[in-house]
């Protein structure tokens, strides 16, 4: 049942990178521009912001079993219905199609925290995480072949179709998952913990800065994330004469990089326990960093798979500790506000760093990526200083509030 939310977060991704890839194709083949990407990340963080508020609250007072079956039965309803009456809707059925992929996803996002959370020992809770980060990867991977593959063969109800048949799999995974948890656990154990509410989580974070300083750290994370999306194809047109065998090949290597260290993610968890979420955080931003110096620095870049490959090896390697950390250290009855918290904060990197780099790329590509740099090094410097001065050792008023 561990691997069951992993199994999951790879179908919803693939689902998520079918209609990014689409929706990203449209806007860009319409504008020739990064600001119609930066709009649809800006209306996403819109968005995300609003409904995580509510997804936050439902994984803290509803069991996340129980929430993942009710989207996806509502997904595998809904895209049906698309792909059977797209001959009418043709005009609209993406964009409600896209509105469903949007919405339900903080619920995915907050209900997989706390699921993790919930059915993991602390000391397999980086097991766990790292297994999710390859899961998304892959389900991305697989998820923008598949968009390719299906629009040249097929057409667009294909898609909603294959839609159809990735959330009827999610909606298989989160009922098995609520019945072996059912009945494989005490009346005890199944009880809910105590009711929290918003200001309980602003008290806490308030009580814990070290807490509060690592959650905010998502946002760096995010931003060094989404400027390597963003640039990706730009970097191909401006450094590899817009070859796209490049843009696979970069796209590759990052998430090579992503895949494998997730998957041994136990392996180096048994042999470098001793690192903090602190030093990962650093290693990333540095290696982010650098790599979009180089961006904007160097003509040949031939050996810069390398390198996004360890990119995206500490990526995960950030992201999972960062997660663990949170769920180990959250209190029980917010845990879903926690990663609320954490998606929204995750949107506004992203957000930022679109809008950063749609200005920037104005004046060249160069200057976005130098630009880029100068930002995740910025924030690395911040983190640095905040983290030194609010180390992860637990704070008496952590522990106060644990307790009561």
């Amino acid at each position: 049942m561990k691997n069951f939310p992993a199994y999951i977060e790879f179908f919803t991704k693939m689902a998520s990178a079918i209609f990014t890839l689409l929706l990203g194709k449209l806007l860009y083949d319409q504008t020739n521009s990064l600001w119609a990407f930066a709009t649809a990340y800006g209306g996403e963080f819109l968005i995300v912001t609003l409904i995580q508020l509510y997804a936050g609250s439902f994984a803290d007072r509803y069991a996340p079993a129980r929430i993942l079956i009710a989207i996806n039965a509502l997904s595998v309803s809904v895209f049906l219905f698309l792909a059977m009456s797209y001959d009418v809707l043709y005009s609209v059925s993406l964009l409600i199609a896209a509105a469903m992929v949007y919405v339900f996803r903080p619920f995915y996002r907050t209900s997989l925290f706390v699921l993790v959370r919930e059915i993991s020992a602390k000391d397999e809770l980086k097991v766990v995480n790292g297994r999710m980060t390859s899961a998304s990867q892959l389900g991305q991977i697989i998820g923008l072949s598949l968009t390719g593959l299906f629009l040249s063969w097929y057409s667009e109800i294909a898609v909603f179709y294959l839609m159809t048949l990735i959330y009827g799999f999610c909606f298989v995974l989160s009922l098995s998952i609520y019945r072996r948890r059912r009945f494989n656990t005490t009346a005890e154990a199944q009880e809910k913990p105590q009711q929290l509410n918003w200001h309980d989580f602003v008290d806490f974070i308030k009580s814990d800065r070290a807490f509060s300083v690592r959650l905010a750290s998502s946002f760096s994370i995010a931003a060094s994330l989404g400027g390597f999306y963003l640039l990706l194809a730009p970097l191909v047109a401006a450094k590899f004469s817009d070859d796209t065998v490049w843009l696979s090949w970069l796209s590759v290597s990052y998430a090579s990089g992503a895949i494998l260290s997730g998957i041994l993610m136990k392996q180096f968890h048994r042999r470098f326990q001793s690192l903090s979420s602190d030093f990962h955080l650093m290693l990333n931003q540095g290696i982010s960093a650098v790599a979009f110096l180089c961006y904007g620095l160097f003509e040949q870049l031939l050996w810069l798979p390398v390198m996004l490959f360890c990119f995206g090896a500490s990526t995960t390697f950030a992201a999972v500790s960062l997660s663990s950390f949170l769920q180990s250290r959250t209190l029980n009855g917010v845990a879903g506000r926690t990663a609320a918290a954490q998606n929204i904060l995750i949107a506004a990197g992203n957000t930022f760093v679109a809008f950063y780099c749609s200005y920037l790329f104005d004046w060249s590509f160069d200057a976005a990526a130098l630009g880029l740099a100068l930002l995740i090094l910025v924030l690395m410097c911040f983190f640095f200083g905040v983290c030194r001065l609010y180390p992860e050792s637990e704070t008496e008023a952590t522990r106060t509030l644990a307790t009561e």
